[in-house]
């Protein structure tokens, strides 16, 4: 019989801190031995494509048991608490639950609000969840924000996380649905992604969410 799943890993964004100590933990549990060489090449092909479909749910947890035991996808990347800030560095009015995992070239992100506060996230989450949006990673965030706007998808949401990251929604919904998140690019953005899609990689098909580094 299989191991059973650790518990979801109780930590807020930021945590993870350097490029460094993210890849440095990718021989983790679930995972067998893996490559830990992560160079700018292998994942910065994937500027300006959509790299991530996200999903609101109303339980991470149990979702996570359902994608990992009936999807087979995972393990999960778990951060119990997201929260982002202006650029003055006052908290952002919402805080939310994720979970991140690959499967092959495909990035989802599940997102579980912590609050019932009104936010781009509540909506969906008060409908039971669903889709949310699509991610594109980008070079110059000011610049894709302004190509929103021009295009008419007006910014929703402009926001900073730990240790130096900045990302922002537009709302693209009268076209697909959705919003459109833009991540700016940068090492730890890099080394963050191919620690998770190695995860992937090794996974054993049983654990549901991988350690964050000690």
């Amino acid at each position: 019989m299989a191991n059973p799943s650790p518990p979801i890993s109780r930590r807020s964004f930021g945590t993870v801190s350097t490029l460094a100590a993210t890849t440095a933990a990718l021989g983790v549990a679930g995972c067998a031995e893996a490559d830990t060489e992560a160079t700018p090449e292998r994942t910065e092909h994937l500027i300006n494509t959509i790299y991530q479909t996200c999903f609101v749910v109303t339980d991470l947890e149990a979702s996570i048991k359902e994608w990992t035991e009936k999807l087979k996808i995972g393990p999960f990347l778990v951060f119990e608490s997201f929260v982002m800030n202006d650029k003055e560095g006052a908290p952002l009015p919402f805080d939310i639950k994720i979970g991140l995992a690959y499967s092959g070239d495909s990035f989802i992100e599940l997102i579980q609000p912590n609050d019932d506060r009104p936010s781009i996230y509540s909506e969906v989450a008060k409908n039971g969840g669903g889709f949310h949006h699509i991610a594109k990673l980008t070079n110059d965030l000011d610049a894709s924000i302004a190509e929103s706007e021009a295009a008419g998808y007006p910014l929703a949401v402009l926001g900073h996380f730990e240790p130096n990251n900045r990302l922002a929604y537009v709302d693209a919904r009268s076209t697909y649905g959705g919003y459109m998140e833009y991540v700016e690019y940068n090492e730890f953005i890099g080394g963050l992604l191919h620690y998770m899609r190695d995860a992937a990689k090794n996974w054993d098909g049983v654990t549901q969410t991988m350690p964050f580094p000690e």
